[in-house]
């Protein structure tokens, strides 16, 4: 990506900071590259929040993400947690009893005790699905060919890196950073790694942040045409949350993706695919920028 956004600001964070890896050394993952030319083709792609459950298929599950390659979605949020003996595992809530056959907090458990809980769709129904770990997760998004976008919800930056490294994953892989000073301290450990990071470029780059591999988060809502366009400029794409504005209407989706927006965080995955033309136009715009 050629970000023109206060250049000199880069070399001298990369000058002053010796033990950040520097561009030159890291090389920028696949999922960085690809996003560049989603935005240069005007390709807007659909990222499923909590893995896009839907009737019969839970959040976070691994059936839940088989399904969206089918349907020409190319980012999975899944939400990321860290038993007690140090398992990374897929579960949004910090308590079993929303999602899962279990109940109560998380706190404590070992993943002996979390394995064989099994997950409830969002009608409450029970599937044959149990709660996965990150690492069968992954093992899916590489037959899929999806990209695990992870939130981290009791994971620090040092332990999703490992994981990422241990699992040479750096390919199938974005992370959110809710903060700049959490963008900084993840790009610190792997500056080539795809972030979403929050919506101030320049504190981004002056914190160490790498924006060569960072897409902007505008937040949850309708999509703002003339802020992607001045983001745009400067070689930066953008994802936008559209789940509390879905009501069956493709004008929500075709709205965000006139705006130039490049990922489309939703719940409602089948309308989601349907408005934007369908999985054959999805599918055909993911292997046009197939990074080799």
């Amino acid at each position: 990506m050629l970000k023109r956004l206060i250049p000199s600001l880069l070399v001298l964070a990369a000058a002053c900071s010796p033990s950040a890896p520097s561009v030159a050394e890291t090389a920028l993952a696949a999922p960085a590259i690809q996003l560049d030319c989603f935005r240069e083709t005007g390709a807007a792609m659909l990222a499923a929040h909590r893995a896009g459950p839907a009737p019969g298929y839970p959040e976070n599950a691994l059936s839940t993400l088989r399904r969206l390659a089918d349907l020409g979605v190319l980012y999975a949020e899944i939400d990321v947690r860290r038993s007690a003996d140090g398992v990374l595992f897929l579960l949004h809530d910090d308590t079993l009893d929303r999602t899962t056959t279990g109940a109560g907090s998380l706190d404590g458990l070992a993943w002996g005790t979390l394995s064989g809980t099994t997950l409830r769709d969002p009608d409450g129904t029970i599937v044959e699905d149990t709660i996965p770990t990150l690492a069968d997760a992954l093992t899916v998004a590489r037959e899929a060919g999806l990209v695990l976008n992870l939130d981290l919800k009791s994971v620090s930056p040092e332990e999703i890196i490992g994981f990422v490294h241990e699992h040479d994953a750096r390919d199938e892989v974005a992370i959110i950073a809710y903060s700049v000073d959490q963008a900084a301290a993840i790009h610190a450990l792997d500056d080539g790694l795809l972030l979403s990071a929050p919506n101030d470029p320049a504190a981004l780059q002056a914190a160490g942040a790498n924006l060569e591999a960072v897409y902007i988060w505008t937040g949850v809502g309708a999509a703002d045409a003339d802020q992607d366009a001045r983001l745009a400029e400067a070689g930066l794409e953008t994802s936008a949350g559209l789940f509390r504005l879905e009501n069956g209407d493709p004008a929500v989706y075709q709205a965000a993706a006139a705006a130039g927006v490049e990922l489309l965080s939703i719940d409602d995955v089948d309308t989601a695919v349907v408005a934007l033309g369908g999985a054959d136009v999805l599918q055909a715009q993911i292997a046009a920028c197939i990074v080799d």
